[in-house]
């Protein structure tokens, strides 16, 4: 009955036509502009149409309603029409004709109230408005990643994406030079006010570099885009189990002939770790016991993060400019440890406690030079970038263990290490892009970039049990790394009445070293690969569009994955890295369909190793592994092959004038072909990852979300991930005449967005559940200062990319 109901309503409301004709200063229809149509309520976007070759611009089989269009282009100050009306009487409505200006002229009085969806679907990827999230506000960029579509975080804080690893993780274009616990600390310690959005591209084109199997996270830091003198701050406090506190500013000056800019950020945050391990040995299929362990970390983090910037504009047609970029965080941890050892009958043996700390600190400047010139108005341009990046690192620790028998007596002596390690790292990158459009809708674009990368690793460790340091040898070691990486692509695009095609070769020759002063062990690599892809739009009707695309990439190693040194985390647990690892593979393949405002993917993917890489002068390099029994090592490997098969559904839905709801859903199977520990591996598991965003808009300033999230679990080679869910609110209050803005939220109300496993191999199982502060209470407040005419400060994507991404600890 009720469907019924809907039915007749909708029957009964009438829809009409708008059009409009957009041209320059001299009267002639400008191709391409952007319009979109907007309800002059509250300037939600109802659809957006291009310009033809004559600048006219038409939107079919609209509701009655009142409106008004925003008309933008790249290079013109956007504008606006004044309001009208489509009714009954007025079904066909044709807009007075709009000029669009190259300039900053301040055009129109039409105040406009917009706000983007937190999630928007677009052609070629999924956009996270951060800054349009309430209940983001006050949160870490690891967090805003970890509530995002299709994306997860595990209990090592390795990122996925749609169940796979291999995730690129970008900084306004260009991958940050950081992986593992570095990366970590360094999302930990961001901001989410510093963030302006975040692209999730699972199918980049031949344009980007090759490396990341999975795709590409790109975070695009705000920028002040307005003229003149402006700029924003931010300050907000949150709560947890532990406290945490953000503060950020940006500014920005514009000219004619110059545009100074920058931000600072400031985070403290106290994290937490609360990992339970149940952990059981076997000997050929008999139990040869264990260990229970309950793991409590806590890590206080201060991060201060900068960005300095000045573009120059000599003509109207020519940009060069400089950005540096500075990181600097201090992270501690104090990690208590205690475990219960199980003997082979199951039964209680002894215990022992271990108490460590670190004190670290990380210090990465990044600075750029580029230059950008127009040949014309036709998007003729060629850009080079040339960048250099230092990351350096210390870490001092401390792992004291004690050992007691049941009755808490003492076991043996206590094992007491201290570390004292140091990491440099350094990149430079050169880069350049030429973009060539042609008459009819084509397109050329071509590029190259050569990139070398140097690391140093110098860990030292001292047993101190005795109260006399002694060198550890196991441990101690000095490890230095070296790659050079030449690439070079080529894209072809053509624009058709009813569809649109694009095809694209990429050339990446690798040549990598690897050296370990202890021993004087070395290792080289070298290898050659071509990455073609492929992309097909074709518009079915006005409202229906097929796409297909197909690509090949390549997922190196990340720096820290090479390193050998032998880590201790607990007297039973250690890690170290694998020289000899693999970079991986991946032919993918994505069909999509669009209707309207629904799309749906179908996606396959192949990844295996590389067989026809060269290695040269390798040997064993792995440090000697403790002799005692029931230890176990992490450590990195390649797996034979993994396929890939997946559906993702985009479905934003307008429930009411004030209801907006964004649903999305990736539904996926992975399965994982592998041979590790006497262990073959030849199997995979379905799972889901499902979101729904509300958000509702009321009077005087108020709006309010409303977000949940369900991840089914799956499998990652030897793991088998449990399922978790969460549910979020926040709202938010337009104060102080538009200027300001209030938001508060409580992120994963109920506690439930906890991380749980099983690692199975033949000789050993491990279940883990991590205990994280998922769940804080965030308020926060952002005040908005200067002009207010918009003119876009342009995007750049520099030229250290990879590098940025793969740098080690």
């Amino acid at each position: 009955m009720t469907i019924l109901c809907f039915a007749l309503t909708k029957a009964q409301t009438g829809v009409g036509k708008i059009s409009v004709m957009i041209v320059n200063d001299q009267q002639s229809g400008l191709e391409n502009a952007t319009a979109g149509l907007l309800k002059s309520k509250d300037s939600s976007l109802v659809k957006i149409a291009l310009t033809d070759k004559n600048g006219v611009a038409e939107f079919e089989n609209i509701r009655f309603g009142t409106f008004l269009l925003k008309i933008s282009m790249v290079d013109h100050a956007s504008t606006y029409s004044s309001p009208f009306e489509l009714s009954a009487t007025e079904s066909k409505i044709s807009v007075p004709k709009i000029i669009l200006s190259p300039s900053g002229k301040q055009l129109g009085n039409v105040t406009v109230i917009t706000r983007k969806p937190f999630i928007q679907k677009l052609n070629d990827r999924i956009v996270v408005n951060v800054d349009n999230s309430i209940v983001n506000a006050g949160s870490s960029a690891m967090d805003v990643l970890e509530r995002s579509p299709g994306v997860n975080v595990d209990q090592d804080d390795n990122i996925s994406l749609r169940g796979r690893s291999g995730v690129i993780i970008m900084i306004d274009g260009k991958p940050t030079a950081m992986t593992g616990s570095d990366l970590a600390n360094y999302l930990k310690g961001l901001p989410s006010s510093a963030i302006e959005r975040i692209d999730i591209i699972t199918n980049p084109s031949a344009k980007y570099d090759a490396a990341g199997n999975a795709g590409i996270i790109d975070i695009r830091m705000k920028k002040d885009q307005r003229l003149g003198v402006n700029g924003t701050f931010t300050a907000g406090y949150g709560q947890g189990i532990y406290p945490k506190a953000n503060s950020g500013a940006t500014f920005n000056y514009r000219n004619k002939k110059i545009n100074v800019f920058g931000n600072y950020n400031y985070a403290y945050r106290v994290g937490l770790n609360h990992l339970l391990l149940d952990r059981s040995f076997f000997d050929n299929g008999v139990y040869n016991g264990g260990d229970l362990k309950d793991n409590y970390s806590k890590s206080p983090i201060n991060s201060n993060s900068s960005r300095f910037g000045v573009d120059y504009f000599p003509d109207k047609k020519t940009i060069i400019g400089f950005v540096v970029n500075g990181d600097f965080y201090h992270f501690r941890r104090v990690n208590d440890n205690g475990s219960i050892v199980i003997d082979p009958q199951k039964q209680d043996e002894s215990t022992f406690d271990s108490y460590a700390t670190n004190n670290d600190h990380g210090n990465n400047v990044v600075g750029n030079i580029n230059f950008k010139h127009s040949f014309d108005t036709t998007g003729k341009e060629v850009t080079v970038d040339l960048d250099y990046g230092s990351y350096n690192s210390t870490s001092l620790t401390e792992n004291a263990t004690k050992y007691y028998k049941l009755d808490g007596s003492s076991l043996q002596p206590d094992y007491v290490l201290d570390g004292d390690q140091k990491g440099k790292l350094n990149f430079r990158t050169a880069k350049a892009d030429y973009v060539n459009p042609f008459k009819k809708g084509a397109k050329l674009e071509a590029g190259f970039k050569f990139s070398y990368v140097s690391s140093d690793n110098d860990a030292k460790f001292f047993d101190i049990s005795s109260g006399t340091p002694e060198k550890d040898v196991n441990k101690t070691n000095h490890f230095l790394y070296h790659e050079y990486n030449n690439a070079g692509y080529l894209n072809l695009s053509k624009d058709f009445k009813k569809f649109d095609i694009q095809v694209g070769l990429r050339g990446e020759q690798t040549r990598l070293s690897t050296k370990q002063e202890i021993g004087n062990v070395t290792f080289d690599s070298s290898y050659f690969q071509l990455f073609p892809s492929a992309f097909f739009n074709y518009k079915l009707k006005e409202d229906q569009t097929l796409g297909v695309s197909v690509s090949r990439r390549i997922d190196r190693p990340g720096y820290s994955s090479l390193n050998p040194f032998l880590f201790l985390i607990d007297v039973s647990t250690y890690a170290t890295g694998n020289p000899g690892l693999l970079p991986q593979l991946t032919w993918s393949y994505e069909l999509s369909y669009t209707i309207k405002s629904l799309n749906f993917s179908f996606s396959y993917s192949h990844t295996k190793d590389d067989e026809n890489i060269t290695l040269a002068r390798f040997s064993e390099v792995f440090p000697n592994i403790p002799s005692a029994e029931n230890v176990t090592v992490q450590i990195p490997i390649n797996l034979t092959s993994s396929d890939y098969f997946g559906i993702t559904i985009a479905a934003p839905i307008r429930i009411t004038k004030w209801w907006n709801m964004i649903n999305n859903a990736d539904i996926y199977y992975q399965k994982f072909k592998g041979n590790f520990s006497n262990t073959t591996l030849n199997n995979g598991k379905p799972a889901a990852d499902i979101r729904t965003d509300n958000s509702f808009s009321f009077k005087k300033g108020w709006s309010a979300e409303l977000n949940g999230s369900l991840n089914t679990g799956g499998q990652y080679g030897f793991m088998v991930l449990h399922s978790q869910w969460s549910l979020g609110t926040g709202a938010l209050k337009i104060i102080l005449k538009t200027k300001g803005t209030l938001r508060f939220n409580v992120t994963d109300i109920f506690w439930t967005n906890l991380p749980k496993a099983v690692i199975t191999y033949n000789n050993y199982i491990e279940k883990w559940h991590a205990f994280r502060e998922t769940r804080v209470a965030n308020l926060t407040f952002t005040y908005r200062f200067g002009n207010n005419k918009v003119q876009a400060s342009r995007r750049r994507a520099t030229g250290s990319e990879e590098e940025r991404q793969r740098a080690g600890n």
